[in-house]
């Protein structure tokens, strides 16, 4: 997998018309689309009376979906907060996992969740990534309790050099 032009190479594009500006990136924040369907939740961020959106969305198959360029300020955050800055539109990349809030995540869903995730770092001066819940808690649960950390967390994880 790789990025040209902020976007992903290969994967599906839709463009979603629920954004406004540009950003460097520094986040990846994890969500959850609460969707029965992949297809009902691309569609809700493509709508412009949602007025939500995300750079990416990966189905419960592992399709992934890019709705943005990953320079897009996309609405997915909210009012948030994290480490003194505010409205983490601004500063991250938004990835929503198809998922109800109360399902286990697919093996095929994390597998690609990861490698997308590896990629952005591979590009972008990417500090940590964190879920909905920690940059808006006691409003957002999202991707929830059955999200697997473990396999997120040391992806940004850095040496002494600065290096992954």
């Amino acid at each position: 997998m790789e990025i040209s032009a902020h976007r992903l190479v290969g994967v599906s594009y839709q463009e979603t018309p629920n954004k406004k500006g540009t950003i460097r990136p520094i986040y990846i924040i994890m969500h959850y689309d609460e969707a029965s369907n992949a297809t009902s939740a691309i569609s809700w961020m493509l709508d412009t009376k949602s007025n939500v959106s995300a750079h990416i969305h990966i189905s419960r198959e592992g399709t992934v979906t890019q709705l943005a360029p990953f320079n897009a300020k996309c609405w997915h955050a909210g009012i948030s907060f994290w480490k003194g800055l505010r409205d983490l539109n601004k500063y991250s990349i938004g990835i929503e996992l198809q998922n109800k809030g109360t399902e286990f995540y697919t093996e095929k869903q994390i597998e690609s969740a990861v490698e997308v995730c590896k990629t952005i770092i591979a590009h972008y001066p990417i500090k940590e990534i964190l879920g909905h819940s920690d940059i808006a808690p006691g409003r957002k649960e999202d991707p929830g309790t059955r999200f697997p950390w473990m396999k997120f967390k040391p992806l940004t994880k850095r040496d002494d050099n600065g290096t992954t």
